[in-house]
């Protein structure tokens, strides 16, 4: 019984850490690369929906920042070209998405952060 009881928990421990490290990826395995046709505007509600795709796990979704920085204010200390570096080339801690994301995202995203003051 004892067996059974700690078998049970070993079970729920491995499917809580799956669930855990499943949260914020995306399941479709998705490249938006090609989603977009190269100088398409993307709206601002594309780039909040695209942050909420991309960025949300890290940055939080007030942009409060979790394993990545705080972003409420980004616009105040980076220009958008700053921000478009960073998402493009990525830097210690964060990844590239350069060649996961369109130019047109890239811009997009860029300039909703820089907004934020």
């Amino acid at each position: 019984m004892i067996r059974r009881l700690r078998y049970g928990a070993v079970i729920g421990v491995i499917i809580g850490a799956l669930i855990v490290s499943a949260c914020g990826q995306s399941t479709t395995g998705f490249n938006t690369k090609n989603n977009n046709i190269e100088g398409e505007r993307v709206q601002n509600s594309d780039a909040e929906t695209l942050y909420m795709k991309k960025c949300v796990t890290c940055h939080g979704t007030d942009l409060q920042g979790r394993a990545g920085p705080n972003l409420q204010s980004v616009g105040s200390t980076l220009t958008q070209e700053e921000i478009a570096r960073i998402v493009t080339d990525g830097r210690k801690g964060m990844p590239k998405f350069g060649t996961k994301l369109s130019e047109a995202e890239i811009q997009s995203i860029s300039k909703w952060l820089s907004e934020h003051k």
